[in-house]
């Protein structure tokens, strides 16, 4: 069995990304990179035509509004189509360093044999939650931001490095949110969307994993392991979480604490409270008189 390296970056509100290089170009057809490693991480947003990277051992086949990312010292190749050669931006970055100065990726690429070992980059998002970033994802939202960081790192006006490290955070959080919030067609968590679908829509409901698991078609020690690998909590927080969420909404329009809790399925206004604010930080009482003041 494979095992993969495993590299936690930290807590995603303390981050300081820095961006090494940005590029925007048209591929030859057919033309290969690698197999080969690299000393940074890369990711790739593709704006048309059609490609494929292998990674690990995985293969992903990668067009339009698709985008690709691989870590430090992961063994990958990247080959562009030869009947419909692709255009893409590329960024390479640090998750973390001091200096928002780039540090050209040149030097860092070898040589390597395709293996499958590849680099898990974990991210915290709060005390609850950590999510492993993904490897493979669709979101044409993101363009735009791709854009901007090709377009700051070319023409270096003055301050662009800080510039470059604000940009990269928002993308860079703008995936982890799209990963978050679901893409349900891929991996793992295609198999838990229908458990997904049903907690967003009725969180006030005491769902537990026996019918969760039912719902989906599965054991549930075996449902409860692959949701925790693709949502990175158990079911029963991932149901609080959608609680709470869906409390800070409902205690700007509620006249009372009480009413919230009741809305949202809990007996008891006291395990209630403490839930928002073991997530917030705040009581319902703080975050209503708080979101008023504002």
């Amino acid at each position: 069995m494979v095992t993969n390296d495993v590299v936690n970056v930290g807590l995603l509100s303390s981050l300081k990304p820095t961006v090494n290089f940005a590029n925007k170009m048209t591929a030859e057809a057919g033309q290969v990179w690698g197999p080969r490693t690299i000393s940074d991480c890369q990711l790739i947003f593709v704006e048309s035509g059609k490609a494929t990277l292998s990674i690990g051992d995985s293969i992903f086949s990668i067009g339009a509004g698709e985008c690709v990312f691989y870590g430090a010292n992961t063994p990958h190749k990247l080959v562009s189509s030869n009947r419909n050669p692709f255009t893409f931006m590329s960024i390479h970055f640090d998750w973390n360093r001091e200096s928002s100065e780039p540090i050209h990726p040149i030097h860092g690429i070898q040589e390597c044999q395709l293996s499958e070992r590849f680099t898990i980059y974990k991210i915290r998002i709060d005390d609850h939650r950590e999510i492993n970033f993904p490897h493979y994802f669709i979101n044409p939202n993101i363009e735009g931001l791709f854009s901007h960081i090709v377009r700051e790192y070319r023409y270096e006006e003055p301050g662009y490095t800080f510039i470059l490290r604000g940009l990269v955070v928002q993308l860079l959080t703008l995936i982890i949110r799209n990963e978050l919030n679901g893409d349900l067609s891929l991996g793992e968590k295609r198999k838990i969307a229908p458990s997904l679908e049903l907690i967003r829509k009725q969180p006030e409901k005491n769902w537990t994993i026996h019918e969760l698991a039912d719902i989906c078609g599965y054991h549930p020690t075996y449902f409860t392991s692959i949701f925790k690998e693709s949502m990175g909590c158990t079911p029963k927080q991932f149901l609080i979480n959608e609680r709470i969420r869906k409390a800070k909404h409902l205690l700007l329009e509620a006249k009372t604490v009480e009413e919230v809790s009741i809305k949202l399925g809990y007996t008891s206004i006291h395990y209630f409270c403490r839930n928002f604010k073991l997530i917030t930080g705040l009581t319902p009482t703080e975050y209503k008189l708080q979101s008023l003041e504002l």
